[in-house]
């Protein structure tokens, strides 16, 4: 039968670490004393961040994105409320004031939004771009992020209307493998250096 002080009565496990501390006893010697470790506790590589978890590469979208939000909104809205009326107009369904009532509800319900959804966006909104990658915040009630490889970007394309030319602001939509990032309010000119800058990326990613 074999003692506690046998190092043989014990063997250690395959991940255990073995460190020799002294221990007084008869002979005076040194006996093996097993601590044991954890795999992976020591050594072990940690999380790479991405570019977006640095405050300082975050960038903003100008203040003047809250006016061209809220003109989009009227008029991609437009058509609902023209529907609505006309309705409530032609089709005899119900009294009128059940009619009219359902209609300034309607009105009242995009007003609100278009009044109070565009500055949580504005706040909400993010974007930054590194060497290797383009990291993109945005969202109104569910926040979204969305990381794309530079190395997997196709094609930017650059889009400006009316309201956009009105208030300086290019909207772009970076086409990927898998899918695409839109990038919408950016100031025009923040909008050319950053399609100057995924392009050189672009070309350095795909010359390696």
């Amino acid at each position: 039968m074999k003692s506690a002080s046998d190092p043989d009565a014990f063997p250690a496990g395959e991940g255990d670490s073995i460190s020799a501390v002294p221990v007084s006893g008869e002979a005076g010697r040194a006996a093996p004393a097993a601590a044991a470790f954890p795999p992976g506790a020591a050594g072990e590589p940690s999380a790479v961040p991405l570019v977006g978890d640095v405050a300082a590469e975050r960038h903003r979208l100008p203040a003047r994105v809250v006016g061209y939000w809220r003109w989009r909104a009227c008029y991609s809205s437009l058509p609902l409320v023209v529907l609505l009326i006309g309705v409530a107009i032609v089709v005899p369904w119900g009294p009128w004031w059940v009619r009219w009532g359902f209609v300034g509800v309607v009105v009242a319900v995009i007003a609100v939004g278009i009044v109070m959804l565009p500055p949580i966006r504005y706040r909400v909104f993010w974007y930054a771009i590194s060497s290797t990658e383009i990291d993109v915040q945005d969202g109104i009630i569910f926040t979204t992020r969305s990381v794309v490889p530079l190395h997997r970007v196709q094609t930017v394309f650059s889009e400006r209307g009316p309201v956009a030319d009105h208030y300086r602001i290019t909207n772009l939509k970076v086409r990927t493998a898998g899918g695409s990032v839109r990038l919408s309010g950016l100031d025009r000119g923040a909008a050319d250096e950053l399609c100057d800058r995924i392009g050189r990326l672009t070309d350095l990613v795909d010359d390696v």
